[in-house]
């Protein structure tokens, strides 16, 4: 179970990231509030550290 949701949580992530990039060269709108893109920031960092986190324990014990 733990494997599954490091997976997903790596997806959202990419997702994350991959929706934050600028779009024909302007931030997108909901970033250009300094504080948002502050929390948004740390929410992407959070479910790359959580989806690492899992993965890695899911495949620990998938495998002992």
């Amino acid at each position: 179970m733990e494997l599954l949701v490091g997976i997903a949580l790596l997806v959202v992530f990419v997702a994350a990231v991959w929706f934050a990039l600028p779009q024909d060269g302007k931030v997108r709108g909901f970033l250009r509030n300094d504080q948002i893109q502050a929390y948004y920031a740390v929410a992407i960092l959070g479910a790359l550290v959580m989806g690492l986190l899992y993965t890695v324990l899911g495949l620990v014990t998938l495998f002992s």
